[in-house]
Formats: C-alpha cells, structure tokens, sequence
C-alpha cells in the first residue's frame, strides 16, 4: 500500500495530460482550424479554456477554440448571435457532409471526434476597446469576454505561488467532478482559485489542499468577478442558496482533508478512505 503522500503525488501527476491527448488536441485543433481559415474571413483562430490555461483534467473531454472573425471582411453590423453560430454550423455541415451536424451550445458549437475528445468553436468578433464579443445562444446577447486575458490571470496566479497553484487547482475541479451535488461551474471554481495565494503555499500537498479549500469556502460567498473585468460576474446565475450549499460542501472537504492529513501515518487506511470518497476512483492507494 502507498503512503498517503505517495498516493495524492500519484494523483496529482495523473492528472496530467499524457502524450497522446496532447497528440490528439494538436492533430483535431489543425483540422478544425484549416477549415475554418480556408471558408471563414477570421483574423486569429487560437486554442482556449482550461486546455490553453493548463488547468484540464483527465480524461479530457472537450478542448475549446476561439474564431474571431475579420470585421474589415464580414462587418457585425446588425448580425443576431444565433446567425453567426448558424453560419459556422453551414461551414462544417457543407465541408463534412457524411457526418453529424455540429451540435449548437450557449454560446459555442461542439464538433465530436472518435478519439472521444470534442472541439468547441466559439465564434467571436474583436470588441472596441480590448476583448472579444460571443454570441449567446436564443437570446440575441453578445457577451463580452477575454479568454487571453483568462490565461494570463491564470498564469500570474499560478506563477506568484512559484508553481504549485494550478496542481491544487486539478485537485479542486477533481473533487468538484466527483460531487453529484456540486452547483459550481468549473470555471467559477478556477476564477475563485486565482485570489488564493499572494505568496508560494507552505506545507505538506494536504495541508496546501486545506488551505485552498478554506480560502474557496470564504470566497464563493463574494461576488467572482471575470478575470478579465469584463461583462457580468462569473457567479451571476448562482443563487444565494447555491452558494451556501457550495460553502458547505468546501467546509466539508477542508474537515476530510484535515483529517486524513492527521490520519496520514497514524490510520493511514481510513486517510486513505476518506481522500477516495473526496476524489472519487481516479484516487489510489496502491498501483497496478
């Protein structure tokens, strides 16, 4: 049996992408993008979300890229959001005609491939003074946003605590995915991680862990703001209910984790437990 230490190591580093998701991103990335060069006046298509931000879990399910479209070419004008989305739909359905029609979301379009891993194209035009207007689905609403503005929000958080924020911010959206009742997006949950740590976190992984929940227990009951500063909070459609209810569930997880960090060498078994019941199967404590 691993200690507990080796057991969340493991953890943490099978959540990592392997080599060939990374292959497999790349490969389905360069066809979506070529097609979209090729019959869509875009200025940049790049990768976004959580792949472009290095925060995805595994397995990964769904990469996200961003089409921007030339407003010297193809003017928004009067353009309605679900026009937009319907143009690129057309695009995709005319160039791959034996193959399902690309499935149309809130505010982006999901392309599935056999590898099991999805596209999502958001379609996008350049906003006045910095960021990118996105069309919301049935709503006739742009949505201003930033994604570049999001990975470097990210990349400075993770970059004052030298490193050792975005493993914590994998361990905190694993356990999200293992909760039934979770009413946090996972977005929200990564935008609440970025306030965490002025200054690297001390300690052992667990008490790192503790920390970070502690500090997402007090914070989910404030206003979360897009990183970007731009459009309506991150957290707009949460009630005040939900919040609470996500507050409890962080008190919870930081009474677990402090626990097994107790628990780690004394009762090693039930430390062990407990971290199962919090990360779900993908936790082990012994390999192969």
């Amino acid at each position: 049996m691993w200690t507990v230490e080796q057991a969340m190591q493991r953890l943490v580093e099978e959540q990592e992408l392997s080599r060939a998701e990374r292959d497999n991103v790349t490969r389905q990335h360069e066809v979506v993008r070529e097609v979209l060069i090729r019959r869509l006046p875009l200025s940049e298509v790049f990768l976004s979300g959580s792949y472009s931000r290095g925060t995805a879990l595994r397995p990964l399910h769904d990469v996200d890229v961003f089409a921007v479209f030339d407003a010297d070419r193809q003017p928004r004008g009067q353009r309605e959001p679900d026009a937009l989305l319907g143009e690129v739909r057309q695009v995709f359905e005319a160039e791959w005609p034996g193959r399902d029609s690309p499935a149309l979301q809130r505010h982006s379009l999901r392309i599935d491939f056999s590898s099991g891993i999805s596209v999502d194209i958001v379609p996008a035009y350049t906003r006045g003074p910095g960021g990118y207007l996105i069309p919301q689905r049935d709503s006739g609403a742009w949505i201003q946003t930033n994604p570049k503005e999001h990975q470097a929000a990210c990349a400075q958080a993770d970059q004052a605590a030298r490193g050792r924020l975005n493993p914590l911010i994998k361990l905190v959206k694993q356990w999200n995915r293992a909760r039934d009742n979770s009413p946090l997006r996972s977005f929200h949950l990564e935008a609440m991680c970025y306030s965490a740590f002025a200054s690297p976190p001390e300690g052992t992984l667990l008490e790192r862990l503790e920390a970070l929940f502690r500090h997402l227990s007090e914070r989910v009951m404030q206003t979360c703001r897009d990183p970007a500063k731009l459009g309506v909070a991150v957290d707009a459609r949460m009630t005040q209910g939900q919040k609470e209810a996500a507050r409890n569930l962080f008190q919870n997880a930081i009474r677990e984790v402090r626990l097994a960090s107790q628990e780690r060498t004394s009762n090693p078994e039930q430390a062990h437990q407990r971290l199962s019941t919090l990360f779900g199967p993908v936790y082990r404590n012994r390999g192969p």
